[in-house]
């Protein structure tokens, strides 16, 4: 097959990843359409780290194709698909790292757990994956070897004092600062407990959580090493990061306090220390991507609600 793409789709990968990046993909893609026998292809309209397209191979089926733009979070990516590999992953089948281009698995029919109704479904899906993410690698977490050796894993410390050093120099941001100091301070203590060195996800939400024929499967790891704890909380910030009904609000963190405490026998407490930091680390993350300052208010009240958990 030959594949054609559409002008509008052009212009918006073009405003995406520039140029250079469409006009290279373009002449890769139908090299590797004919080596990977693609008979099928389709563009998905989301432009964010990745180009992805999805289709079908004669070789292995339903597929994913990703072009990557980075590549240090392409192959740190590549990486965690095989080291985090097992029945509750989606499968990594071909990997070009000169491109910067894989081929994984598509799960069908990809319906995301966000769509899923009831709380405590959702909730007790995440716990089942965990335990199977977690379980099945915990074994050989201290021999994780990279698929390509010139990309080391980062780790969630990384992240955490990375971060807290560029909020120290925003000096609009002092507020938020101080609570991304203290989730530094409180990650500094609980590695004293939690110090497994684990592959992670590192971005385990339930968007990225996929109904297939035969339940749940994860897709699109970042790959970071840290203790399995710190694969729980960017879950956790789904189930009421849009709530705006403070009694609503409550009822739901209390629900998934107890459902995950219970199931993955996490004290309460810990539970609470982690949402923080990932809720104080998110918040971080959106300041260092150009957030206005016309968000202050919601990002103080929203870490100030995390904080206030901690105490009950």
């Amino acid at each position: 097959m030959t594949y054609k793409f559409k002008t509008e789709d052009i212009k918006q990968i073009v405003k995406a990843f520039g140029n250079d990046f469409f006009s290279d993909t373009s002449i890769v893609l139908e090299s590797l359409i004919i080596k990977w026998h693609i008979e099928k292809l389709q563009l998905v309209n989301s432009f964010s780290s990745n180009l992805v397209f999805k289709g079908f191979s004669q070789i292995h089926g339903p597929i994913i194709m990703k072009f990557g733009r980075n590549f240090e979070e392409f192959s740190s990516e590549v990486n965690a698909l095989k080291g985090l590999s097992g029945p509750s992953v989606c499968k990594l089948y071909e990997v070009d790292f000169e491109h910067r281009v894989l081929l994984e698995e598509a799960i069908l029919p990809g319906v995301e757990l966000a769509l899923e109704n009831q709380i405590e479904k959702r909730l007790d899906t995440f716990c089942d994956l965990y335990l199977q993410l977690h379980v099945i690698n915990n074994e050989s977490a201290h021999r994780v070897q990279p698929f390509n050796q010139t990309v080391k894993y980062k780790s969630y410390k990384d992240w955490i004092f990375r971060i807290t050093d560029y909020m120290e120099a925003q000096e609009r941001w002092v507020d938020v600062t101080e609570h991304m100091k203290r989730a530094k301070a409180l990650f500094v203590k609980l590695t004293q407990e939690y110090s497994s060195e684990t592959l992670l996800h590192g971005d385990l939400h339930y968007h990225n959580i996929l109904k297939s024929e035969n339940g749940y499967r994860i897709i699109d790891p970042k790959g970071v090493m840290g203790d399995p704890i710190f694969d729980i909380p960017r879950y956790m910030l789904n189930e009421f990061w849009d709530e705006a009904d403070p009694f609503k609000l409550d009822e739901t963190i209390e629900t998934v306090f107890k459902i995950i405490s219970c199931k993955l026998n996490i004290p309460r407490s810990v539970l609470s220390k982690i949402l923080y930091i990932e809720g104080a680390l998110a918040i971080c993350w959106h300041i260092e991507s150009g957030a206005s300052m016309d968000e202050k208010d919601r990002f103080i009240g929203t870490i100030d609600k995390l904080s206030k958990y901690m105490s009950l």
